[in-house]
């Protein structure tokens, strides 16, 4: 009891300590009065401090400690919310614990039935349908088939297209539920750029694919490629895509015939931490750029080899320093670009041409 009083005192509402401060003060006030009576022998002392006293007897019976905590439990008490309230907030809750599951929910379905009109589309189609629908669409007979991975802007997905050109237009057809045919102006075409490492998932991508037509058959060749890699201990798949204006990303399978046959002109472009460093000089890059478009079914091994000995005669033709030449062929090499062999050929054709100027460190 004691120390519940003494938290009163300290800790209480501002009326609950004037209360017990004041019996307080007023009880020693008076005990004070008649022990200084008694000693003194001062009769009016006496009596003030039965005065005191008595006050504080009426004080401490006006208003009982018990009111004064539960007068302060009732203001601080959190309002009760009604029934109808409180099933009114939980609905509510639910609602917006529900909506962002219901539009997806809903992206997924509209998904899903995109995929299955695409697939009835695609399994409807045969040699006769596709012969008319080339020659509706005025579809050039020197075209290509590509696999459209996506297109963001039209909003299409892992559709297969044909695709040919004109004098000043890049031209699609694709078969996407019905044929889709738009152009893009060649000009807008500056280059092709490689996008490495685009998560993939080969067990729910290109599912219309997975049934064998006739138009499944003749696009199947330009499905992308898919690699694992390792992220965190756990492997995860990835493709590679080609970028062209406006936003076009192609499988990797399909740029051979859109490079070879249509953009031989068009630059491929690749922006990751090799190409920007200034560690490597451009032969080094150029022989970089072109082991990617090997890697990625563009080229050919050969070509690929045809464009190694272009990039090192260039170099070797070039006004290039002794240690940068060397450098360069040393890092050809260690990034499994070129053979150890090629680089000791090159080395003694260096020498032989710069016998004067000092051989190569």
């Amino acid at each position: 009891m004691l120390e519940k009083l003494m938290y009163s005192m300290l800790r209480g509402n501002i009326k609950t300590k004037i209360y017990l401060w004041a019996i307080l003060i007023l009880g020693v006030g008076a005990a004070l009065l008649i022990v200084t009576a008694f000693v003194l022998g001062l009769p009016m002392f006496g009596l003030g401090g039965v005065g005191l006293g008595l006050l504080g007897l009426i004080v401490s019976q006006s208003v009982s400690l018990k009111d004064l905590q539960k007068q302060k439990k009732k203001k601080t008490a959190p309002k009760k919310k009604s029934g109808n309230q409180t099933q009114g907030d939980a609905h509510s809750s639910a609602k917006k614990e529900q909506q962002p599951q219901s539009e997806e929910s809903g992206k997924e379905n509209t998904r899903k039935e995109k995929e299955r009109a695409k697939a009835q589309y695609l399994a409807s189609m045969d040699a006769k349908k596709l012969k008319k629908l080339l020659k509706e669409h005025q579809v050039n007979q020197i075209h290509v088939k590509v696999m459209i991975d996506s297109f963001p802007a039209q909003n299409l997905e892992q559709v297969p297209a044909f695709m040919w050109k004109t004098d000043t237009m890049l031209h699609f057809m694709l078969l996407s539920g019905k044929a889709v045919e738009f152009e893009v102006p060649l000009e807008n075409i500056k280059n092709i750029l490689l996008v490495k490492n685009v998560p993939a998932d080969p067990d729910a991508d290109y599912k219309s694919f997975q049934y064998t037509t006739y138009i499944t058959k003749m696009f199947r060749p330009y499905l992308p490629e898919y690699f694992e890699v390792t992220n965190q201990g756990k492997l995860e798949f990835k493709k590679n895509t080609f970028r062209i204006e406006p936003g076009i990303y192609l499988t990797n399978t399909s740029v051979a015939n859109l490079r070879r046959v249509l953009l031989p002109g068009v630059a491929f472009v690749v922006d990751d931490q090799v190409v920007a460093s200034r560690r490597f000089n451009e032969y080094f890059k150029e022989v970089y750029r072109s082991s990617l478009l090997c890697k990625n079914n563009v080229i050919t091994l050969d070509e690929y080899k045809e464009h190694i000995t272009q990039n090192l005669d260039a170099m070797l033709d070039g006004p290039v320093p002794a240690t940068e030449f060397a450098n360069t062929l040393s890092a050809l090499n260690k990034y499994h670009l070129i053979q150890k062999s090629m680089v000791a050929v090159y080395y003694q054709k260096y020498r032989e041409r710069n016998r004067n100027g000092g051989n190569v460190k």
